[in-house]
Order: C-alpha cells, then structure tokens, then sequence
C-alpha cells in the first residue's frame, strides 16, 4: 500500500525590515517574476514545437487508451514538456543570478511556471498569463535544509537576514513552532503605499487546537448536526438548536461601491490622456502601437485602488472565518447540499424571493 503524505498546515508570521533589506527584496522578487515568465515562454515555444510536428498529428488520430498515452508522453519528453527539463533550462539564468537567487528557489519557479502551463496542455481552452511588473508576490523553497530557511525566529535567503515578529503572549504560534518546517514562504503585500512582508511556515502536522476566553483548550465535542445551503450570496444554516439565512460577506458591499467609482474615474482619465488609443465608438483600437500615458491624477488614483481591492480581500475573509466559526459553534457534523457552483454563476431568468 501506498503511504498517505502527511498533513501540513501554514503559519503566517510578519517580517520586520529594514530599507535596505526591502530593496534587496524587491530586486530578487522581480528577478524571480522574469525567471518565471522566461520559463512560460520557453515552455510555449515547445508546445507550438510539438503541435507541428507530424509525429502529434499521426497520435492526435490514433483511438484513446494507454498505448496513445504512452506515446504522448514519450513527445512531451522528446520535445522537453516535462518537469524536470524546464529545471535544466533554468539553471543557466539562476547561475547569472547567484548572488540573489538560490538554486532550490529557481527550480520552485520552474516548477510553479510548469503547473501554469499544464492547463493549458490538458485543459481546452484555458490561457497562461504572464506576470506583470510587481505581480510576483511569493516566492518559496523546496525544504528547510537549503535556499530560504527558518531557524531561531529568522528567515535565511543568499545572506539576508529577516527578523520574524512572534508575539510572546501568541499561545497558538509558539505551539505551531514545535512542530517540523517543510519549507518558507516570502510573500509580500501591498499595504498603504509599501510592500509588507510575511514568512510562511509550511509545518509537519496538525494545527494545534486554539485556546477559548478562559485559557484552556477547547476539547469539547458536541456531535450536534449542521446543514448549510450555499447559494450565490447568501447561505442558510440548519442546526438542532437554530436556523438562519445570512449574507456572505456583508462588509465588502461599501467597498465594492467606492472600487466602481475609482474604476470610472481611472477610465475617464485613460481615455482623456489617450484619445488616439481608442475608436470613434469608444472602444480600443488595436491597431494603434502608440505608449500608453497615465497622468499623476491616474496614478494615485490606481494605488488607492489597490488598497481599497486589498480591503476587500481581507474583509471578505474575516467575514468568511466569522461565518464558518458560528457554524462550527452549532455544532462539528456538518452536511452541506451538494450542487454546481458554475450553475449557480450563471445569472436566473425570473429574479423569485
């Protein structure tokens, strides 16, 4: 038999730094968005190599079964499609890059780019986006042992040296620590005009049980039932003891208000600063090749809206984690009705209440 792979769960931890070590960080997290985008190019370049050839189109016609299979996975390794020759394409540029991006890091990107580019492979239709300027916003290790580690409440990359915050008073973090790292996770984000960083501690194990008001762990099971109904905005709750019909994410309405504003603002100053960008009907012309001009105006206005996107998120998760912890208060047997979230997307003919 088969062993199962252990658990893992992630533990957040913030980053103290230094000026110094920001720009250091910025300059490795865009060094690491082009390696990435370099890999989905040179990947692209070999699907479109493949596709051409006589030897596809010959087992394109051939009946499904393993005998197919076989040979389809014998291109993808004569054409360099698989893992681990993206990993050798790599390592020149990470060589060039030594001083700043470690060896394990640079084939985690590899990796990363491949999984991107598997959609399209075996999924019809689906397109691989390539990262824009400042759109890298983690990078990971393979282990622990090499490349960025964890060690005595310090995260270690190629001679940097970041302090992570662990409150002393944190109960649940200082459990979590006890436990194996797997691997680290930078992950930065962007909060009121600066990048903040965050490590994240991928941990061997279970997450410790939290403690309640009254300083002990919660070990009470109740084995009281729960059912919840999900629909497009709403869900409904059904326990032994309550029922109620409540509003997902209700604190993110406001916002959403002031980002369609922003939005309509942005677009009105784009278009004044770029009149020849954009046909007599108002919509994009394609042909012109000219360099798009954003004014002052345009530019605080886009990092407004990136705070304000950046508030959705995290209000939308807060009401979420609220949600899910007055269900699990009624109750730890949860059933939830079974139906197709793509269904539900689609909008209804007749609006009933």
């Amino acid at each position: 038999m088969a062993k199962s792979k252990t658990p893992s769960y992630v533990l957040t931890l913030r980053i103290k730094t230094e000026m110094h070590q920001e720009h250091k960080l910025s300059k490795r997290f865009e060094l690491c968005r082009g390696m990435y985008n370099a890999c989905l190019r040179e990947l692209l370049k070999r699907y479109t190599a493949l596709k051409q050839s006589k030897k596809y189109r010959v087992v394109c016609k051939m009946e499904n079964g393993k005998k197919r299979n076989k040979l389809f996975s014998e291109l993808n390794k004569e054409f360099g499609l698989v893992e681990y020759s993206i990993h050798e394409f790599v390592k020149p540029m990470q060589h060039a890059f030594k001083k700043n991006i470690d060896s394990f890091t640079s084939q985690k990107i590899a990796t990363r780019a491949f999984k991107a580019f598997e959609k399209i492979m075996y999924i019809q239709g689906k397109k691989v986006h390539f990262k824009k300027y400042g759109e890298m916003y983690s990078v990971e290790g393979k282990s622990n042992s090499t490349g960025i580690r964890y060690k005595d409440d310090n995260i270690f990359w190629n001679g940097l040296v970041l302090r992570t915050i662990v409150k002393k008073k944190d109960v649940y973090a200082h459990l979590a620590l006890e436990d194996k790292v797997k691997f680290v996770r930078i992950k930065r984000e962007w909060i009121k005009n600066k990048y903040v960083y965050y490590a994240q501690l991928v941990l061997e194990g279970t997450p410790p049980k939290k403690y309640n008001s009254k300083g002990m762990k919660n070990n009470s099971s109740t084995q009281k039932r729960v059912g919840i109904d999900i629909g497009t905005s709403t869900v409904a709750v059904c326990s032994e003891t309550k029922v109620m019909l409540t509003e997902l994410a209700p604190s993110v309405v406001e916002l959403d208000k002031q980002i369609r504003i922003i939005q309509r603002s942005m677009d009105r100053s784009r278009r004044a600063s770029n009149p020849l960008k954009y046909k007599e009907d108002g919509t994009f012309d394609t042909s012109n090749k000219d360099k798009w001009l954003f004014s002052k105006r345009y530019m605080r206005k886009k990092s407004q809206l990136k705070e304000l996107q950046r508030l959705n998120r995290a209000k939308r998760k807060q009401d979420h984690e609220m949600l899910a912890n007055s269900i699990i208060a009624l109750g730890d047997v949860i059933f939830v009705e079974t139906m197709s979230f793509k269904g539900l997307q689609r909008r209804a003919k007749e609006t009933t209440v």
